[in-house]
């Protein structure tokens, strides 16, 4: 993999080297069939906790003036923690209290404190969406996908938060698939909308930054 130029900040550095080598990644499994020797390690150790660091930032950044009640209302059910309902059966009752009795026997257990989000995952946020406003405005001659459309046009830049949600759990799940060993259809819209995301924002970073490719 290419090594790339120092933008003199190390977490600008890390993001761009990260985009790269995911899109490098990628390539590989397109081309050849199979992620390459340690890509599958690289996805869930260095990917993945980015695009969680990036749902993160979305989660912190988030206000309830952004979207109207039936959009806030899925996001929130959108948390796992939420979706689970109250124990429905005595089993499920008694396990709930069991969990509960070994929670408060733990030495300084106690509820986390809520924080506001940090600077890098709403930096994390900003830089997602710029990228998938940029997406398709790359010029056609620059795309990198393989297969079918030789264009990011058709893809729509998310119109509210729910819509940028679910593109950014759509990277992640699609990431777990490769990761996880599950070759995609080329032609599959998902894994174009995945990979487009990490050829744009390779792009993006070179014209930021002076470094074309």
């Amino acid at each position: 993999m290419a090594d790339l130029e120092r933008s003199g900040y190390s977490e600008f550095d890390r993001l761009l080297v990260l985009v790269r080598r995911t899109r490098e990644v990628l390539d590989v499994l397109i081309g050849q069939g199979e992620l390459p020797a340690g890509g599958a390690d690289y996805l869930a150790g260095a990917t993945l906790p980015h695009l969680e660091h990036v749902e993160a930032g979305f989660r912190g950044w988030l206000r309830a003036s952004e979207a109207g009640l039936a959009e806030l209302q899925y996001l929130v059910l959108q948390a796992a923690e939420l979706r689970l309902g109250p124990p429905r059966s005595p089993a499920e009752r008694r396990a709930a209290t069991a969990e509960s009795a070994v929670e408060s026997a733990i030495p300084g257990r106690s509820r986390a404190p809520i924080r506001r989000a940090d600077a890098w995952t709403l930096l994390g946020l900003a830089h997602t969406r710029l990228v998938l406003a940029f997406m398709p405005r790359l010029p056609e001659e620059q795309v990198r996908y393989p297969a079918g459309r030789r264009t990011y046009a058709d893809i729509a830049v998310p119109r509210g938060p729910a819509e940028l949600m679910d593109r950014i759990e759509e990277l992640e799940r699609q990431l777990w698939r490769v990761a996880t060993g599950r070759r995609p259809r080329p032609l599959d819209p998902a894994f174009r909308r995945t990979y487009g995301f990490f050829d744009a924002a390779d792009r993006l970073a070179g014209r930021a930054f002076g470094r074309l490719s």
